[in-house]
């Protein structure tokens, strides 16, 4: 395992620039309208009635903020994606691999990766890809339609599903992906006690 200590501080890495986004960033967006949530950070996304009232919710803050001088919850939306949120995914998508591939990483014992976990482990990289093309669309399509530009019109409605669908499968692609990399190692831990010899006799 200590060979593999990049990896796991690109793990870290990823989860600290998680988090500082989540905590951090997000909220701060939040309070400029009204306390409603940003499309990335909702599991299903919004709905049709959601997204008017959070394309209401953009529009007001960037009267306001027009008015004031000061960036407004749009444009901080738009330079979230184009930021931290454009090196986000692919540090994710990177950190889903490695976690499946440390599982069936063992040089003391380089016995044949049965095949299930072989299959395991594409299926992670599988997963960890549609996640990244999930997410970067997604967030193509949102500043599409909150982008400072978009709140100049009317809500762009037939978008909306897209976006849902993209956020959904965002999140699916790596729960499932996480889902998977606990199995991988379960079947590491299980294993190793499989090899491990018969404490001896007393």
């Amino acid at each position: 395992m200590k060979k593999l200590w990049p990896g796991w501080l690109l793990c870290v890495l990823t989860a600290g620039l998680l988090a500082y986004m989540g905590c951090v960033q997000a909220p701060a967006i939040s309070l400029l309208i009204g306390g409603m949530k940003i499309p990335d950070q909702l599991l299903l996304g919004y709905d049709l009635q959601g997204a008017r009232a959070l394309f209401a919710a953009f529009a007001a803050d960037l009267a306001d903020a027009e008015a004031k001088g000061r960036q407004s919850a749009s444009e901080a939306y738009l330079a979230l994606h184009a930021g931290y949120d454009l090196v986000f995914p692919p540090l994710l998508t990177i950190s889903l691999g490695f976690c499946a591939f440390a599982a069936l990483f063992r040089p003391e014992n380089p016995i044949e990766t049965p095949r299930m976990a072989a299959v395991g482990f594409g299926l992670v990289l599988a997963l960890a890809f549609t996640y990244l093309a999930c997410d970067f669309i997604e967030n193509a399509v949102a500043d599409s339609m909150f982008g400072p530009k978009a709140l100049e019109g009317a809500l762009n409605e037939r978008f909306v599903f897209v976006l849902r669908v993209l956020t959904a499968g965002k999140y699916a692609t790596s729960i499932l992906a996480l889902v998977l990399i606990a199995a991988l190692w379960v079947w590491r831990w299980a294993s190793m006690r499989r090899a491990a010899p018969p404490a001896a006799l007393t």
